[in-house]
């Protein structure tokens, strides 16, 4: 099996601390995004605080990768985690989606498929992959 990160929101740790801040903050959103988007430390400090939930603010973004698996081990990733959505390209190449709450409560999972999508994310998420690296 092997895994290629394709895409990502951008700016996705700072757009996730934004809407930490948006909920307990009188700034206009655009506002703690451009003071944010100057203050890494203060990202990663509010992105690590992060929980996994329903309606968490770590749905509100959009990965892509490219996947070489075969269609066994695409239908056990389905079968245990209903919210990635895979696409045949071919025989055993798939386009794969999903959030990072999904990335997130797919480490619960065993095999290659949750640790190669963890490491995937080390780039565009770096406060969350060093986040989800201590809780494994």
């Amino acid at each position: 099996m092997n895994l290629w990160l394709l895409a990502s929101t951008p700016a996705v740790e700072t757009i996730i601390a934004t809407a930490m801040l948006t909920t307990t903050s009188e700034a206009a959103p655009s506002t703690l995004f451009h003071r944010l988007s100057t203050n890494p430390e203060k990202v990663t400090e509010l992105v690590e605080r992060l929980e996994v939930q329903h309606g968490s603010i770590l749905e509100h973004n959009r990965m892509n990768w490219f996947l070489e698996a075969s269609e066994g081990e695409v239908l056990r990733i389905l079968l245990t985690n209903k919210f990635f959505t895979f696409t045949r390209l071919s025989s055993n190449r798939w386009l794969v989606s999903a959030n990072l709450r999904t990335v997130l409560e797919s480490q619960a999972m065993r095999g290659d498929f949750p640790k190669l999508l963890l490491e995937s994310i080390s780039s565009v998420a770096p406060s969350i992959y060093t986040s989800a690296r201590r809780m494994r």
